[in-house]
C-alpha cells in the first residue's frame, strides 16, 4: 500500500498535477515573519492570518527571480480556480505569501511596489504580503515543507498549523483534490 501511495505521489509530481500530501497535526509550525500586507497593513505571519476554520496559504517560495514569479502566476491560477468553486469564506480564508530571503532595505520597497501591482484585483490586499526571511530552507522545513521550486499551497488550522500541502500547477483533478481536503478537513 505505502509502494501505491509513494507511486502515485511521484507520478504526480513528474506529470505536473498536484501531489496532496498528508503531514501530522503536529508536523511543524510556521515561522514567525513581520510584514506589511500590500494593503499596507501590519501583519504578523502566520498569527494574524484569520478563517475561524483553515487558512489556505499560497507560499511562492523560490530561490531565484524566474521561477519565484511562475510560481506566483501559478497560484493565482489556483486562487482563481478555488474561488470558482466557491470555497473560500470568512471561515476559510486565502492568504498569498512570496517567500523571499532578505534583501538590503533599499530595494524592498521596489520589490513590494511591483508584486502588488501582480495582485491588485486579484486576491484582496489585505491578504497578501512579501515575506523577507533569513533563511528560505529553514522556513520551508520548520513547516514540515520541501523547497522544491513548486508552487506551494498549505491548509492549515485557524491557528496556523499546517495540516496538508499540495504542490504543482493548476489541473482539474488538482482543485478536486483541494476542495475535497478542505470539506474534510472544516
Amino acid at each position: 500500500m505505502r509502494k501505491i501511495l509513494l507511486s502515485i505521489i511521484i507520478a504526480g509530481a513528474v506529470l505536473g498535477t498536484c501531489a496532496a500530501v498528508a503531514q501530522e497535526r503536529d508536523a511543524g509550525s510556521f515561522e514567525r515573519v513581520k510584514a506589511k500586507t500590500f494593503g499596507k497593513e501590519k501583519f504578523v505571519f502566520p498569527d494574524d492570518a484569520r478563517g475561524t476554520e483553515l487558512n489556505i496559504l499560497f507560499l511562492a517560495m523560490s530561490t531565484n527571480r524566474e521561477n519565484g514569479e511562475a510560481q506566483q502566476l501559478a497560484l493565482l491560477d489556483w486562487h482563481e480556480a478555488l474561488a470558482e468553486r466557491g470555497v473560500f469564506s470568512d471561515a476559510v480564508m486565502p492568504y498569498h505569501f512570496p517567500v523571499l530571503v532578505g534583501v538590503p532595505f533599499f530595494v524592498k520597497g521596489m520589490i513590494i511596489g511591483a508584486m502588488r501591482d501582480a495582485y491588485e484585483g486579484k486576491v484582496p490586499l489585505d491578504q497578501a504580503s512579501v515575506l523577507f526571511v533569513k533563511d528560505l530552507t529553514a522556513f520551508a522545513s520548520s513547516a514540515g515543507l520541501t523547497l522544491d521550486e513548486q508552487p506551494t499551497i498549505v491548509i492549515a488550522t485557524a491557528d496556523s498549523i499546517p495540516l496538508r500541502s499540495f504542490k504543482g500547477e493548476v489541473s482539474p483533478e488538482g482543485v478536486d483534490e483541494i476542495v475535497a481536503a478542505i470539506e474534510q478537513l472544516k
